[in-house]
This record gives C-alpha cells, structure tokens and sequence, in this order.
C-alpha cells in the first residue's frame, strides 16, 4: 500500500530517516493542522513491541520518497520491490494495527468480510522526524494504566490523559494484572529476580540482584552522572573504579541498578522514539530463562575464565565465588533470538529478531555492563518503572543537549525535580520554584 494524500489543503513535508538510511522518505502533514498535539502511547503492547517506555506516533497525509514526488510504497504495493521501497520489517500488535500502520475495522462490523476494513491511517515514528518543533507536540498520555506504576507519565508530566485521568504519583496496587503470565509475582517487589519480556516473547530473561560478580566490570561513568560535554575526561574515566551501577552508592550490600532517560541520536534513530529508557546491569546478573544461563552477547574466548577468577582475586574475593552459571556463559555461542545492529564503533544495539523490541545496547569496551531495555520489565511484578529494583536518576537526561525536541525534554527534567521533590518532601521555597519551571 502506498500513502497518498487523502485531504486536500497545503501540505508540509519533513524528511523521516533511521540510523543506518536504509528507509529514507518525506512525511506529508496538513499545514493548517500543525503543531498536531498527539499522545504518548503507554500501553503493554507499544511497550514490550518496541522497547520503550512509551511510545510517541504522529499520523501522516502521504509519505512520498525523499528525492523524487513520488509516492513511498511501504509494503510493495505498486512498487518493483516486494518489500516496499525502504527496508521495514511488518509486526502485527494486534488485530486493528501493525507497528507503523493502524489497519482500521473491519468494514460492516465483526464477521463482515475478511480483508475489508475502513479507517486506517499510516503513521511515523515522531523521532525519526529531521525535525519536531512546529510539527507535532506532545498533548497527553493513554493507556497509563497499564503501566501499573504510572510509567514514564510520572516522570514526564505533560498535558493530561486523554479519557479518565489518573492523579500523579498513582500506583496499581490493589489492581491485580489484567494478563498475568506465569512468570508475574506480586507488586510488593521483594523476589529475588525481575523478569522481562519482549512483545512475542522470542526474548525472554531475568535480572538477579547484585552480587559479587556484579562488582567485576570496570567502566567510565555516563553522561547521566558527569555530562561528557563539560567534565573532564580524566574525571568520565572513572580512575578510582567507582562501581557506580550499583545503589546505593557506597552500600554494603546494593540491592538495585541504576536507571535512567537517554536522548541521544543513536537511541533516537535507531529506535525511531526521542527517549530511551535503560538500566545498567551487569551481564552475570542478566539470566536468559531458554537456557537459565547469562546473556552472552559475543563468542567468548577459552582464557576469559581465567580472566575472571584474576579479576575476582583482585578484588579479594575466592576463585569459588565464580558460580557454574557465569563460568558457563563466558563458554558459549550468542543468545539466541537476538538481531545484532552495529550503531558506531564498538557501540552494539540488540533487538528481538522477530517483533524488533529494543532489548539491550552494550560497548566493546565494556562488554560485561549492559544497558537494559526497561520497558520489557514484567510490570505486574513491579510496576514499568521497576523502582525497587531500579534507582533512577532524577535529574538529568543523558545527551539532553543532542535531543530532537528541547522543550519535550525540558518538560522530564522538571518533571523529574518534582519526583525528587516529592519523595524528599521538599520546602515550600523548592516548591514555589518548581512551580515557576513547570508553568514557564
């Protein structure tokens, strides 16, 4: 099917393209209807589809091809390629929507002919947009509830919700799950391991709490913690080897991962949504439930046990403390189900190969700390935001400056103050203040 425009009236087109520019084409919008005030989207579904914490689509009036007027042909209709004339993969959701394309109703209501359907409408990823300002904002959130813990909206508290608005701060408590899977506890937090899935459930895994193998890897601290545009490298380089993934900071025995909001353009491009929410967890404390072994992201070498028993002798700890399942991992192939994207030098991106679920991203220079794709958590067990097992950072976006929309991210850093502030039960002083921020 190709995208044309249906509406008559001026129409201003923005270049969409992903990371890699292999899909590369021009979004057509109504000018008259512009800046489109659109939702994010919070529901199970976008969220373990895509990896995201929520996810932000803008609906188009054509998509034509980027440097011809030409209509851009999305799923070979028309077109030589079977394919389309880009290289988008299709997932079904749902019944009503694929990933990209909602496919309307079924015309003549339910039972009515199978193929026929009427109201459907293409949309764009509003991050893979060359630019936002002036063409599309966002007004407020749906499907909140399914986030059990209010999810992204309590820490980007923008406009309102859609239908029934919930209060800030709101918790799901007393709300049993809606699709228990088997793997769901209780909210209450106290397991000793947090599952995730993706969408189709190809990926499934675990988080384990810190342990001593979780004190193993060595790495610079993020732009969450020292902006990297105004710290000095000697300070990002984390001389004194601060396990800084592990909170709290300084503890005897950590129980969570630090978490946070990243902006930057490689999450941004090839996820195709402005923020990217990640965890820092070690790759011994990841456990793929196929093999009940930890997630191993490369072919590993035959020394890199020893490796890690000097490793553990350096910190003073015994050659035992290295369990079966890690000694294991450093042993065998990749994880199976993952497609592998190389998004920079040494800079890794993976994905579930079949509903494309954002999973994990990692570094060759630090292959044992992995970020993890929080959306896939089992929110029934903890809530979306996992907060007793994740310590979030409240006060910064990572990359902020490299961001498509400032003001959208502005917006979750105040937004994230008032978190701060809240728990903390901030002066009337602070309050006043952030009241100026939030209504500036």
């Amino acid at each position: 099917m190709a995208s044309r425009p249906v509406t008559p009236g001026p129409i201003t087109y923005v270049k969409v393209a992903c990371h890699c520019g292999l899909n590369e084409f021009r979004a057509g919008f109504l000018t008259d209807q512009l800046p489109i005030s659109n939702d994010l989207c919070h529901c199970n579904a976008c969220r373990h589809s895509s990896g995201q914490m929520a996810v932000y689509h803008v609906s188009v009036a054509s998509l034509i091809c980027s440097d011809t007027d030409e209509a851009f042909h999305v799923d070979g209709d028309g077109c030589k390629s079977p394919g389309g004339d880009g290289d988008l993969i299709a997932y079904r959701t749902s019944d009503d929507a694929l990933l990209f394309h909602y496919l309307g109703k079924p015309k003549g209501g339910e039972g009515s002919e199978k193929g026929r359907r009427e109201g459907g409408f293409w949309c764009v990823a509003a991050g893979a947009l060359e630019r936002t300002e002036g063409i599309v904002k966002v007004g407020y959130h749906i499907w909140v509830e399914d986030t059990l813990d209010g999810g992204l909206a309590e820490h980007f508290r923008t406009g309102g919700a859609k239908t029934e608005q919930l209060p800030l701060g709101w918790h799901a408590n007393a709300f049993p799950p809606r699709d228990p899977t088997p793997s769901s506890k209780s909210l209450n937090g106290s397991d000793d391991a947090l599952y995730f899935a993706c969408h189709c459930r190809t990926l499934q895994f675990k988080v384990t709490r810190p342990d001593a193998q979780s004190y193993l890897p060595h790495s610079a601290f993020p732009d969450l913690m020292h902006p990297y545009d105004t710290t000095h490298l000697a300070k990002v380089r984390n001389s004194e080897d601060v396990k800084w993934w592990l909170r709290p900071l300084e503890a005897e025995h950590p129980a969570k991962y630090f978490s946070g909001h990243c902006a930057c353009e490689y999450c941004r491009l090839t996820s195709g949504f402005e923020i990217q929410s990640w965890a820092y967890v070690p790759r011994a404390n990841i456990i793929v439930e196929s093999t009940g072994k930890s997630l191993a992201l490369q072919e590993a070498q035959k020394d890199e046990v020893e490796e890690v028993k000097e490793a553990l002798e350096r910190l003073g700890m015994r050659d035992d403390d290295l369990t079966p399942k890690a000694e294991e991992a450093t042993m065998k192939d990749r994880t199976k189900g993952l497609r592998q994207y190389i998004s920079g030098p040494g800079r890794y991106r993976e994905s579930c190969q079949n509903c494309g679920a954002t999973a994990f991203a990692w570094q060759a220079g630090r292959p044992d700390l992995i970020c993890v794709a929080v959306a896939l958590v089992d929110e029934a067990q903890a809530g979306s935001r996992a907060e007793t097992w994740f310590d979030w950072c409240l006060t910064r976006v990572s990359f902020m400056e490299q961001a498509l929309s400032p003001k959208a991210v502005e917006g979750i850093v105040v937004s994230m103050k008032a978190v701060e502030l809240e728990g903390r039960k901030g002066t009337v002083q602070e309050v006043v203040a952030l009241v100026d921020e939030l209504t500036a």
